[in-house]
């Protein structure tokens, strides 16, 4: 069984090394200064970890773009776990906390070509590509959920 919690501060060496077994398929090196920077700024309480066993499987978290718009951010998994349905899990858990905020409309988010299938399958829809984006040369894919169509269910 597993679980979901805000991730605390302790939480960072286990995400650190989540993080680094996911270099290169899913993130960059030098991604993991801007991972830390985030992680210990003012958003943790909005980032959470997925925990079975007492072992952090797993993190993702949201931020406020505006007053209408928040951000999935920083979804990691440890690769041992992929295929298993915890993604799912931690996007899911982000999305309905950011449905209960009334003056929200939309979630977007960043991802890569490798990923874009997931959150597709998740309800988000792609609003632009940009080719070689990221440091590793994969394409930007911008997507969002216009919470106006599914609000409130």
């Amino acid at each position: 069984m597993v679980s979901i919690r805000i991730a605390i501060p302790k939480d960072l060496n286990y995400l650190i090394e989540i993080f680094t077994l996911n270099i290169p398929k899913y993130f960059h090196e030098k991604e993991l200064i801007d991972f830390k920077k985030y992680f210990n700024s003012k958003n943790i309480e909005n980032y959470f970890v997925i925990i079975t066993k007492g072992k952090i499987l797993g993190a993702a978290g949201y931020a406020y773009e505006n007053k209408e718009t928040a951000n999935i951010c920083w979804v990691l998994v440890d690769p041992s776990y992929h295929n298993n349905g915890l993604g799912t899990k931690l996007v899911n858990h982000c999305v309905d906390i950011i449905k209960t905020n009334e003056k929200l409309n939309t979630i977007q988010l960043e991802c890569s070509n490798i990923t874009y299938k997931f959150y597709e399958k998740l309800g988000f829809k792609i609003k632009y590509i940009k080719k070689e984006y990221w440091l590793n040369k994969d394409d930007l894919y911008f997507m969002i959920m216009d919470l106006t169509d599914n609000y409130k269910q």
